[in-house]
């Protein structure tokens, strides 16, 4: 992944976040953000915060917010497996 700039819609903090950014191709195409917090309660409350839109999932694990957005391409089943792909790759809290 590389460094990059916070997705659209991520709520403003006061330690701003170090922010990757990934993209994929395959059964459509999606764009992964993992952001990581100086603490969980700052992730936590950037998820809480962050406005939703169609298309898009977010999460918060330990110190990282994950926001994946994807094309009316991508079918479920593939977004499905790639958001638990991602879940199971960032470190438990």
């Amino acid at each position: 992944m590389d460094v990059s700039q916070p997705p659209d819609h991520l709520p403003a903090a006061t330690t701003p976040p170090v922010c990757w950014k990934a993209d994929y191709a395959g059964e459509g195409a999606a764009t992964v953000w993992v952001c990581g917090y100086r603490g969980s309660s700052s992730a936590f409350e950037a998820a809480q915060r962050m406005q939703s839109s169609g298309r898009q999932v977010k999460f918060q694990k330990g110190v990282y917010l994950a926001v994946a957005q994807w094309n009316e391409a991508a079918s479920q089943a593939a977004v499905t497996a790639l958001i638990g792909a991602i879940q199971r790759s960032l470190p438990n809290p």
